[in-house]
């Protein structure tokens, strides 16, 4: 099955509980950050008015065809009903982020993220690979301790239409062992730099998205940890200044 055949399957039934999570911060902050939109219909594409409506479709074409649907219907209804259309789709802004938190605990996660146990090997590994895959332009693994039992776990069967880039330390020569010997038989264009700047353990996500780890990812199941999206803004902050690392980083492969 084709990479972009999996992701248009993955739109039409919903998103698992990694982009859960994404979803029920981004749709609070839209609530939070919600503009006055008064009596009359605004529809100037520059608006804050316009921008927040475009934001939660975005967000609601992500949650499946039922989600998407109720949130046309309420759009379709702004230029007759703007008032009542624009409660309703408060309501269902609402509504959902009550589903999701209610999805994540059912899933045996907190809305906050996710806790692991020393020994729940698979628990993590399951999770951390379905952050990756919701990458869709670029990937970037920070981890001081990265090693390539950990590439090749994680990484090594990326999409190979998205920048994937790993910044490490400690292990940085055995990881590039891995990426060299996968360039050559994919023809992949995984990028390795090291670091001593390094003090989180991160995973970012097409450059506005970003998940930090209580330790090292090649440590996971041995020891307790956890995987915990960051809020907008930082995680915006976290891209930046890790870009910034990667720029003064070495080159190893």
């Amino acid at each position: 099955m084709s990479t972009e055949l999996q992701r248009m399957i993955k739109r039409l039934e919903g998103d698992g509980p990694a982009e859960k999570h994404i979803l029920l911060l981004k749709l609070r902050e839209a609530l939070e950050h919600a503009p006055q939109f008064g009596e009359k219909p605004v529809f100037e594409v520059n608006t804050p008015q316009r921008q927040w409506l475009a934001e939660v479709g975005a967000l609601f074409s992500r949650l499946g065809i039922g989600k998407q649907s109720q949130f046309r219907a309420s759009f379709g209804t702004l230029a007759q009903y703007w008032t009542p259309a624009v409660n309703q789709i408060m309501g269902q802004v609402l509504d959902t982020i009550e589903e999701l938190k209610l999805e994540l605990e059912l899933d045996g996660r907190t809305e906050f993220g996710s806790a692991y146990a020393p020994g729940d090997v698979y628990r993590f590994f399951a999770d951390l690979k379905s952050i990756i895959n919701t990458a869709k332009s670029g990937l970037m693994v920070i981890d001081p301790y990265f090693d390539g039992t950990a590439f090749d776990a994680y990484l090594s069967s990326a999409p190979s239409d998205i920048a994937v880039r790993v910044l490490a330390d400690r292990y940085a020569s055995d990881v590039a062992t891995y990426i060299t010997k996968h360039r050559a038989q994919y023809k992949s264009t995984l990028e390795l730099r090291s670091s001593k700047e390094l003090h989180d353990r991160l995973v970012l996500i097409d450059g506005d998205a970003a998940w930090i780890m209580g330790g090292s990812i090649k440590d996971a199941g041995k020891k307790a940890t956890y995987l915990i999206p960051l809020a907008s803004p930082i995680a915006t902050a976290k891209n930046a200044i890790y870009g910034e690392i990667w720029n003064r980083a070495t080159q190893v492969a």
